[in-house]
């Protein structure tokens, strides 16, 4: 069984989902209606990180479809902390051949005194303009205020995947 995956924050980033989820397959761009990206919710590395947030307004997160196994998407179930960082929700998001049933995810819990690593922030950057997402998401995105990862190691793995890119 596969299953389509919306993806919206560092896992934009075709070779960080790649390395944890070598079944992907890119199916193309996607929006969520009514809903607001952001970058508040706790990560276990005391930084934030992405999530998205329903708004009653005509603002959307853009992200990316992939396709993915039920091995796959088990995997990704535990590293984002699903049940516990992040709940799955199915969605409807619309692409460019209509709309897709696919699942994503949502955090659950959200702190606004969080600011996101700045490699961190660079996944989410970097795959945003892999994926040829509008200026203007992009320059929504550059504007979030990050700060550097006082966590050499951590910072130099990270920084490390988008060499690669």
């Amino acid at each position: 069984m596969e299953y389509i995956y919306f993806a919206y924050g560092s896992n934009l980033l075709f070779a960080r989902l790649h390395a944890r989820c070598p079944s992907i397959s890119k199916l193309g761009m996607g929006r969520l209606p009514q809903h607001r990206l952001s970058f508040n919710k706790p990560g276990g590395d005391a930084s934030g990180k992405c999530g998205i947030e329903a708004v009653d307004t005509a603002e959307s997160v853009i992200g990316v479809l992939y396709k993915m196994s039920l091995e796959d998407k088990l995997k990704l179930d535990r590293i984002e902390g699903k049940g516990h960082d992040y709940f799955e929700e199915e969605v409807v998001v619309h692409s460019e051949s209509g709309p897709v049933d696919c699942f994503t995810y949502f955090p659950t819990h959200l702190d606004d005194e969080r600011p996101p690593w700045d490699w961190y922030k660079s996944f989410v950057l970097e795959g945003a303009k892999q994926n040829n997402f509008p200026p203007s998401y992009i320059e929504m995105i550059a504007s979030i205020d990050a700060v550097k990862d006082p966590d050499e190691k951590r910072r130099s793995e990270n920084l490390a995947i988008l060499d690669t890119v």
